[in-house]
């Protein structure tokens, strides 16, 4: 406008400044979509491209006009910058056919493309027959010229509702930003250019001031649409959008439709006369026939595009049929549409008994609620996760991990549910395992880091009772009491060493022996005790011998606590019961087998019986590692212990491998006290850091003909060490290292290996890692004057 009102009265260069300042809004938009094109693909890039098309066929126009204008000195609507300037505006009606905001489809870029060519052709059609043709005629010259107005203002009008209605539709897409301004732009156009038509039809048109806006101020706002159309990124679709079903090839079809019916029905309401009707049969023919091709071209696409759906399609059910996964689709209402291989054989159902199901016959009560939840966080968050019971035809549950998005139409319409799902019953099993795993990790540091505290009082108390019983010979009162507290002492020491054997699944001291012995004496201590509670205990034995390589105090105290186990079980029930104990042989595995007429064990509580501290005792009636310590006793031992169905009550299997029975040699005489005159005493050496147990040794060595010497720590003993000495009984655990540590000392100093090392310790798992120490014994605490003198076996000792 300043241009406008500096140049006024300068023609020419008035003329060229005008529409240069009227051609720059225009290639600002040309400029800001070749700028951005590489960012769309697919449909979107097809959008802009017709908008490119369309603004730089007006550019073109518009520099005709100019020409004419500045050469000629006159302009006509009916020239051919007219035709270029109606594409101009057509080029963006037509574009929104694409429907950017649908996404890129690159499927379809070749069936829209036809589309869109289609109804420009169209629009080509209508300016040709109503404007071209009659301005042929000088006679229609004038109603041509009418009714190009007219089509420009039909054109902007539909520019109008066309943008506005695809800015309502994409109103929660990121492309409603872009149709606002799209729809400014038009209504703007529309409101200022009933104005310059107004003036035209007045009277010649001359470019400046308002009219000006009419172009300017639309091409800002499509250049500024153009900067902020979002680019096409390839992002995670939480939902599977299913487009509404339109007639794609019948709308493609109406231009076609169209254009003989126009062409072919004005000729009677509207002729022109000769040669004017002549032209438009021609342009209808001409047009009729390359719509036909369009026509023609999109139908083998679209035939085409079916077959390569269809084999997708086949693809993707192949996929879904042999995939191990559960998948189920459900309409929008609930009812069942389809379900794969997997989840029919996973249920039990027949695809036919599905489709008369509800969700809730195929769910454990309880779950009511999240069935109806699902429905709702589907349609807030796109999808929904998590943790179902599904039930089977049969009854039985199995946890499933489930994923369910929404298939929904292009207006966010719900069509059908899809659930994904996949059986967790392993995980779920192998986490109980992981997590038992851990708790056992748990116990075993526990039990490890107590035992040398409990042992080391119990070997005090031991070895005292044993100093006294050496002392007393006789069978009185005082000597039975200490027998004892021997017995109970060792009891407890027992009770230690099987928690460390089970947590740790260390080997324990084993021999040859026979499964029968230990069943029938395991037997023999409770067969009166079951008689009092009317309990038949009847014991079925092999008839050969069963040899096992094992430690019989752990073997007898599984097989102890089984029988008790069945006893708790039968006590409280009224009448007679009957505890069946029968031994069996494969050959290569002894098997014990327990059986009891009592309740039994539920399917609820099979799982958990072997779990450390899981009881169904009363409080303080049981601490609940009986079976546990029995399976891990069962387990160091190469076997198993297992729960095994039975018609009635509980059955529980022990199976050890068989193994041949070692022939039984006298044991050797212990360190002889008898010692002969002037012969010399071996030297001890005794390391620990309890002074009662070094105190204890002490004596005990000292009566079996030992000079001994104590050492309180691993220093002290590495002092004494510099000695020689025949025996060094050493704790393992010291206040300022360790008893392994001594050892390698000795050896590593060049001591004569005749010097007999033992071990002593609460935990004989903590020696388990010494290498090359074959002529190292161990003795675990408690330990008796018997255990020791079995370790100095074979030691001359003078007197």
């Amino acid at each position: 406008m300043l241009l406008d009102t500096i140049l006024r009265g300068h023609d020419t260069v008035h003329t060229i400044a005008v529409s240069i300042g009227l051609l720059i809004p225009a290639l600002t938009v040309c400029f800001n979509i070749v700028r951005r094109r590489s960012g769309w693909r697919g449909a979107q890039r097809l959008f802009w491209d017709t908008c490119l098309i369309g603004i730089a066929l007006w550019c073109l126009g518009h520099v005709g006009w100019a020409l004419s204008n500045l050469l000629l000195q006159q302009t006509s609507w009916g020239q051919w910058h007219a035709l270029f300037s109606l594409c101009g505006g057509l080029g963006l009606l037509v574009s929104l056919l694409a429907r950017p905001h649908l996404g890129e489809r690159p499927e379809a870029v070749g069936a829209i493309s036809v589309k869109l060519v289609s109804y420009a052709m169209l629009g080509g059609f209508i300016y040709a027959y109503f404007v071209l043709v009659p301005t042929v005629v000088e006679s229609s010259a004038t109603r041509a010229e009418t009714m190009m107005l007219t089509l420009i203002q039909i054109q902007r009008l539909l520019l109008v509702f066309a943008t506005g209605a695809a800015a309502y539709v994409a109103r929660r897409t990121s492309w409603v930003s872009t149709y606002r301004l799209l729809f400014a732009g038009a209504t703007t156009g529309l409101s200022l250019r009933i104005a310059t038509t107004l003036a035209a039809g007045a009277g010649p048109y001359h470019s400046g001031p308002l009219f000006d806006l009419a172009w300017i101020i639309p091409f800002l706002c499509y250049a500024g649409a153009a900067l902020v159309a979002p680019p096409s990124v390839d992002e995670p679709t939480a939902r599977v959008q299913v487009p509404r079903r339109t007639p794609s090839a019948l709308l493609s079809a109406i231009p076609v439709l169209l254009i003989p019916l126009i062409g072919y029905g004005l000729l009677r309401l509207q002729p022109l006369g000769e040669p004017g009707d002549s032209f438009r049969v021609l342009l209808t023919t001409m047009t009729t026939v390359a719509g036909l091709g369009l026509m023609t071209l999109r139908l083998s696409m679209q035939g085409t595009e079916l077959q390569r759906t269809d084999a997708r399609l086949r693809l993707l059910a192949a996929a879904t049929e042999q995939t191990g996964d559960l998948i189920l689709i459900t309409r929008a209402d609930g009812g069942f549409e389809h379900a794969n291989e997997a989840c029919v054989r996973a249920l039990g159902y027949s695809r036919s008994e599905l489709a008369g199901l509800s969700l809730q016959d195929l769910l454990q009560s309880g779950f009511e609620a999240t069935i109806e939840h699902i429905p709702t966080e589907v349609r807030e968050k796109g999808g929904w996760r998590g943790t179902l019971l599904r039930r089977r035809r049969d009854g039985s549950v199995f946890p499933v991990s489930s994923t369910v998005a929404a298939l929904k139409d292009a207006e966010g319409q719900v069509l059908h549910y899809v659930a994904v799902e996949r059986d967790i019953t392993d995980e779920l099993r192998l986490r109980d395992q992981l997590v038992q795993s851990e708790r056992m990790s748990a116990v075993g540091e526990l039990v490890a880091g107590v035992a040398h505290e409990i042992n080391n009082p119990l070997q005090t108390i031991v070895g005292c009772v044993e100093l006294l019983l050496e002392e007393r010979k006789g069978d009185d009162d005082q000597a039975r009491d200490l027998h004892l507290v021997r017995q109970e002492a060792a009891r407890a020491g027992q009770i230690v060493r099987n928690l460390l054997a089970f947590v740790r699944r260390g080997a324990s001291d084993r021999t040859s022996t026979d499964l029968n012995q230990i069943v029938k004496a395991t037997a023999d201590l409770r067969e009166y005790h079951l008689a009092q509670q009317n309990i038949s205990l009847v014991v079925d034995l092999h008839a050969d011998a069963l040899p096992v390589l094992a430690n019989r105090e752990e073997i007898q105290q599984v097989v102890l606590n089984l029988l008790m186990n069945a006893e708790q079980a039968i006590a409280s029930g009224a009448g007679p019961a009957t505890i069946v104990m029968k031994t069996t042989s494969t050959g290569t595995v002894h098997t014990l087998q327990v059986t009891d007429d009592g309740p039994g064990i539920g399917q609820d509580l099979r799982g958990k019986i072997f779990e450390p501290f899981f009881t169904t005792k009363e409080v303080g009636q049981g601490t609940g590692l009986g079976l546990s310590i029995c399976l891990g006793i069962a387990s160091s031992h190469g076997g198993a212990l297992e729960l095994v169905d039975s018609p009635q009550g509980a059955c529980f299997n022990l199976t050890l491998p068989a193994q041949v029975l070692a022939p039984v040699r006298a044991p050797a005489a212990p360190a002889g006290a008898t010692r002969g005159a002037g012969a010399a005493r071996l030297r001890a050496l005794v390391i620990d850091d309890e002074s009662a147990i070094r105190d204890l040794l002490t004596r005990l060595l000292d009566r079996r003909g030992f000079a001994v010497a104590q050492a309180p720590t691993s220093a002290e003993a590495r002092r004494l060490m510099q000695q020689p000495f025949d025996l060094v009984l050493c704790d393992v655990k010291l206040g300022d290292g360790s008893g392994i540590d001594c050892y390698h000392y000795l050896r590593h100093k060049g001591a004569s290996c005749s010097t007999r090392f033992v071990f002593i310790t609460g935990d004989p798992g903590a020696i388990e890692d010494i290498s090359g120490a074959a002529d190292v014994a161990v003795l675990s605490k408690p330990f008796t004057a018997s255990d020791l003198d079995r370790v100095l076996s074979g030691m001359q000792v003078g007197v």
